[in-house]
């Protein structure tokens, strides 16, 4: 008995990946010592068993079908008949596509998502690099003086470390700030031009009390830390001249007790949820027991959580003529990220993305969802982030969890290529290309603490803050670092750079993760590393919107792929261990970049070499690239 099925490739599935509503697919299977092969499918309570048929090549059996005309996700798995016994065939039971094997009893579907493709990802963003700024940690303004909150410790220092002063229960006793503001980003924006840089995305800068400001006190005020209404306009009209789009971060989830909507602590002049049932914001909570008792994010009280279907708060937000989404793209954002997307309704996230819509067609919408979203299920319900009416991307979390897991030795090449290659099977094509690939951010360790190995070192506070890298692990941290930047560079998606990481900031879980950006005492070797590789990727069509094609090269240490685009095809391979390997290319390769100091300069290669910890990016001959049209975009080659 023999069985096969690989969604893969073309041979098996054709087309390839995510397919718009109503779209022709064929599936093929090959199969020896079987009868009665049936396609197995399932689509929104809708099951179906149908017969495949035999083609002209022996052992092959067949079937075309038109999807559904509506979005969703539709299953798939293949039954089968052998020696009077009833088998299914389904994907490996990890959730990832590919090879499948044969099973006896429950048989795990392949997915494809169907999605509407009315609309499109703007060009802006999803061809540009992104970087990330927690604002009171990246630089002062020459003349703006911050307003702090009562109760607040001023840094003296800028190179102080970030530090949670808490009381006895753990819980704040006041809240650290550094002096970082929106003008010091307008003052540093030629620095982020430098970089290539075309999006920023602000972490909160809304009125609240934190440091943080994930518990917002007022949606419509600038932070007086941070400046006000008048400096935000000024911020993103500069930004604009020099072509970067401001994306801000939207907290809707959730608001902060000490604000104008819950007031719990009386210091506005509202009449809060918390103070009265009267209150025009009461309904926008969900309470037990008023008023001591009610819902809130992940049981932390500071920060109640909101009715986001309530139509007062959703008017509130994206509705009204002045909500507060309008507001702010009126102001000059391009757009929001959503915070933990997956905890609000996916009728809200509709609602702010025909907002957004409205008010600017250009404009983005982010959501926070840390594992594959197109499957995300969420307190008992299927997302919709990907059926074309919600999201345009979202924070690439298993692009930084697998690629990390790799340069640290922890899976194979292989291993690596199946887990991308599920995103890319799974992701309608414009979301794929413009996923946030992030390596850092404000709720991870620094990205050089992990690559160094280092991220468990310590054990309390006093530790981390104390914490200096050992100098033999830094350099292999580095070194590795280098690579995962670079591959950040190549691979299909809009890098996100966290702010100072490509300066060589190191530091633990937060606080020791927003410590401010070291002004002077950049770490040159870094910098001048992203300089280049922010440069190479803006150099290339092929970088910035080339189709993905992932190469096996049967060696568990390099991890390579082509970007192909028209008539450019580069080839990126990155080998992660401490020794030499050489590689054959078949002389297809022409070298016209290196990033180590050796630089091959023949225009036909018989074969290259990779050095240990470093990566190779080729551009691959004009006739090859030609060729390559004729290949599947989610085929392996051989290398």
């Amino acid at each position: 008995m023999f069985f096969h099925h690989n969604s893969f490739d073309l041979n098996y599935k054709e087309p390839f990946g995510a397919l718009p509503t109503g779209s022709h697919l064929t599936l093929t299977v090959e199969a020896q010592d079987v009868t009665n092969v049936r396609l197995h499918t399932f689509f929104n309570q809708d099951e179906h068993y149908i017969n495949m048929l035999p083609t002209h090549s022996p052992g092959k059996y067949s079937i075309s079908l038109t999807l559904p005309k509506k979005p969703g996700l539709f299953w798939y798995d293949f039954r089968f008949e052998s020696n009077g016994k009833k088998y299914g065939y389904g994907t490996q039971g990890d959730g990832i596509g590919g090879e499948g094997r044969i099973y006896e009893e429950i048989t795990p579907s392949y997915q494809i998502t169907i999605y509407d493709a009315s609309r499109k990802v703007p060009k802006w963003y999803k061809e540009g690099i992104m970087y990330q700024i927690f604002p009171d940690r990246f630089a002062k303004g020459s003349t703006y003086q911050g307003k702090f909150f009562p109760n607040s410790l001023i840094h003296g220092d800028w190179n102080d470390k970030p530090h949670y002063f808490r009381k006895n229960d753990g819980s704040i006793a006041y809240w650290d700030y550094f002096g970082g503001n929106l003008e010091g980003i307008i003052e540093k924006l030629d620095y982020l031009k430098s970089l290539n840089i075309s999006v920023l995305y602000l972490n909160p800068i809304f009125e609240s009390r934190s440091n943080h400001k994930y518990d917002t006190a007022d949606y419509k005020k600038i932070s007086p830390e941070f400046g006000d209404e008048e400096i935000f306009k000024k911020l993103c009209a500069v930004a604009k001249k020099k072509g970067i789009h401001i994306i801000l971060d939207g907290v809707f989830s959730h608001t902060g007790d000490d604000s104008i909507y819950f007031n719990r602590y009386n210091h506005y002049d509202s009449v809060g949820a918390y103070q009265s049932e009267d209150s025009p914001y009461h309904n926008w909570y969900r309470f037990t027991n008023f008023p001591d008792q009610f819902e809130s994010w992940w049981g932390i009280s500071s920060m109640p959580n909101t009715e986001e279907v309530n139509p007062d708060f959703s008017d509130y937000i994206y509705g009204s003529d002045d909500s507060v989404i309008r507001k702010w793209i009126r102001a000059g954002a391009s757009g929001f990220r959503l915070d933990v997307a997956d905890e609000l309704p996916d009728e809200f996230i509709a609602g702010v993305k025909t907002a957004l819509l409205e008010e600017k067609r250009s404009s983005v919408l982010i959501g926070e969802v840390w594992e594959d979203a197109s499957n995300k299920i969420a307190y008992d319900v299927q997302r919709q982030y990907f059926m074309g009416h919600e999201l345009d991307a979202v924070m690439n979390y298993p692009f930084r969890e697998t690629f990390i897991r790799f340069f640290l030795g922890e899976i194979t090449s292989r291993q690596t290529h199946r887990l991308m290659m599920s995103l890319y099977e799974h992701y309608p094509r414009e979301q794929f290309m413009s996923n946030m690939n992030l390596i850092g951010s404000h709720d991870r360790t620094r990205i050089l603490t992990v690559l160094s190995e280092c991220a468990d070192s310590c054990h309390n506070d006093e530790e981390r803050e104390a914490f200096i890298i050992p100098d033999d692990k830094k350099e292999i941290g580095i070194a590795r670092l280098k690579m995962l930047s670079l591959l950040q560079m190549t691979f299909p998606g809009v890098p996100c750079i966290y702010y100072g990481d490509e300066v060589g900031v190191d530091g633990f879980e937060d606080p020791y993760n927003r410590s401010t950006f070291p002004w002077g005492n950049e770490n040159k070797e870094v910098y001048n590393h992203y300089m280049h590789i922010t440069n190479l990727r803006n150099s290339h069509s092929a970088l910035v919107r080339g189709a993905y094609v992932p190469i096996s090269t049967h060696i568990d240490d390099i991890f390579a792929f082509l970007r192909s685009y028209e008539d450019e095809t580069i080839l990126c391979a990155f080998n992660r261990s401490k020794s030499e390997y050489l590689l054959f290319s078949h002389d297809m390769f022409r070298n016209v970049f290196g990033l180590n100091m050796d630089s091959d300069t023949r225009d036909d290669l018989s074969g290259f070499t990779i050095p240990p910890l470093s990566a190779k990016i080729y551009k691959i001959e004009a006739t090859f690239s030609n060729l390559m049209k004729r290949y599947n975009p989610s085929s392996e080659l051989s290398l």
